[in-house]
């Protein structure tokens, strides 16, 4: 969250944390790692569990029973949630870079790679420049499809191939893409209403970094997958390989 304290700022959005640690725990920790926003004591966890976010995956007898699902509210002046983002293991983090680029279409530096490949481009982009091992960051992929041209969305018959974007599972824990609802356009000379995309449209994805990650630059992995057609004839189904830049921070001890 320090890390993104800077870009926050910017969008005019403020910061805090709240955990079931004691004030003084709190105080040593904000000295030793320099944080710059208000840490919250709920000793006793009354504030975690009117919110409905203690950890149940922690049982009442481990040293950390208590603690919150890690996440984040996103909480607008008038005191209305958002949006949120939970995680279910106590070792994982969501990132405040995540609700810059979903809400504000900017993270935390410009961690950009741009995808051409025949009439299709996208331009897919990491929350953020750095990242801890567990953490979560948001991904976002924009789409121009040239004219005369449409890519597929779901669901699909057999026989076509939907597009989709995957990281490489051995840097990734977890992913997720959320893609526009595609539009169902009659094809007459198939004798089928396909789902497609034209033009420009966005995607938005998460992607929860493993744990063991060793610390230092590394690049994330991935695949644009899609297949390109137009009213008369479709392509060879398509695999854009690509890399995004990323430095892996260590855990701080």
């Amino acid at each position: 969250m320090q890390n993104s304290a800077a870009a926050l700022a910017k969008k005019h959005l403020g910061l805090a944390a709240i955990s079931y640690d004691p004030p003084a725990v709190l105080t040593r920790f904000s000295a030793a790692h320099q944080i710059t926003f208000p840490l919250l004591s709920d000793t006793g966890n009354k504030v975690i569990r009117r919110y409905g976010i203690l950890n149940t995956n922690i049982p009442p007898n481990h040293k950390f029973y208590g603690i919150p699902f890690p996440g984040e509210y996103l909480i607008a002046p008038t005191g209305i949630v958002v949006d949120k983002v939970f995680l279910p293991s106590f070792q994982d983090r969501a990132t405040a870079s995540e609700v810059l680029l979903k809400h504000f279409g900017s993270g935390v530096g410009n961690n950009v790679v741009e995808v051409r490949n025949e009439d299709l481009s996208a331009q897919i982009r990491l929350s953020d420049v750095t990242a801890f091992p567990g953490q979560e960051l948001a991904v976002t992929a924009d789409f121009k499809v040239d004219t005369g041209w449409h890519i597929y969305g779901r669901p699909l018959p057999t026989g076509y191939v939907p597009t989709a974007i995957n990281f490489d599972s051995a840097m990734v824990a977890e992913q997720s893409f959320e893609f526009p609802r595609p539009t169902p356009i009659r094809f007459a000379a198939l004798g089928e209403t396909l789902p497609v995309y034209s033009g420009d449209f966005k995607a938005i994805g998460k992607v929860l970094l493993k744990g063991t990650l060793p610390a230092g630059a590394d690049k994330r992995a991935g695949e644009l997958n899609y297949q390109e057609c137009n009213d008369q004839i479709c392509k060879l189904p398509q695999t854009v390989h690509f890399e995004i830049p990323i430095t892996i921070q260590a855990i701080p001890e």
